[in-house]
């Protein structure tokens, strides 16, 4: 094989995609998961306290009553630690869609190049021109969805390789499963 190469569009929803698979698989969304998951059961808490102190019904106790408070403030975080847990993904992607949206970069002229002994992407959007050139035995793992494959040659770092879609055929898609197969040792993380 000299060097097959592809041409598509980069998009938003692409570098979102890529985003969704860090949240999912990474160290440091873990951390950072746990650090909103403490803010905002501190939260949850601080409105469990409140709500409690300002509820009509009062023991005649001030004691009992702030007692009551902290623990209705305490369950009512406890009880709504899954939800928070659920909403970390939909509000870090939110965040990342505007920012990316706001830069003004998209979509990005792609070409992906692969040869014997490494694979390539070029990148143009606006004024800027990237390279990024991996050799094959530095690719870690690889991970895919129903969308795309993602190549990843750093812990936070991927090459986005899109399934069949605008610019790439079927058979261009077929010829990269196969490239990928032969070079690569790692099966595909579904």
């Amino acid at each position: 094989m000299d060097e097959l190469t592809f041409t598509y569009q980069m998009t938003v929803e692409d570098a979102v995609s890529f985003e969704r698979e860090l949240i999912h698989h990474t160290e440091e969304h873990k951390r950072r998961r746990k650090v909103w998951m403490k803010y905002m059961r501190a939260i949850l808490i601080a409105i469990g306290y409140l709500g409690t102190l300002f509820f009509p019904y009062r023991p005649e106790s001030t004691t009992l009553h702030i007692l009551t408070a902290v623990i209705v403030g305490f369950l009512f975080a406890l009880l709504l630690t899954p939800l928070l847990n659920d909403l970390y993904a939909p509000y870090m992607l939110r965040l990342n869609r505007r920012f990316l949206q706001k830069s003004q970069t998209w979509p990005k002229e792609t070409t992906l190049q692969l040869y014997e002994t490494h694979v390539e992407v070029h990148s143009v959007s606006t004024n800027i021109h990237r390279t990024t050139q991996v050799p094959w035995e530095s690719i870690k793992r690889v991970n895919e969805d129903e969308t795309y494959r993602f190549l990843y040659y750093e812990e936070d770092e991927a090459l986005i390789i899109p399934k069949a879609r605008q610019g790439i055929s079927e058979a261009e898609q077929l010829e990269i499963d196969r490239t990928l197969e032969k070079y690569l040792s790692i099966s595909p993380n579904v």
